[in-house]
């Protein structure tokens, strides 16, 4: 009984290996595209920024979100 369970796992492994091996999935880096915001809108987005207080989170979270807009240029 024991070798049937044995056999039983190392064929439940061995589907396993082969379900990932046969997956279509691509691993290559998928990079999202940023929202390109025309001048408009980037003035407006910039009042809103300079009328907060300085101490306000929303600096940080900005600051933040440019270095991601950068980063994005050197996705592949």
């Amino acid at each position: 009984m024991r070798s049937k369970t044995g056999i039983g796992v190392a064929s439940f492994a061995a589907l396993l290996v082969m379900a990932g091996c046969g997956s279509t999935r691509s691993t290559a880096c998928q990079c999202p595209k940023p929202v390109a915001y025309d001048e408009p809108t980037l003035k407006k987005i910039s009042e809103a920024l300079r009328a907060l207080p300085t101490d306000n989170v929303l600096h940080q979270a900005m600051e933040d979100y440019e270095n991601e807009r950068d980063d994005l240029r050197f996705c592949p």
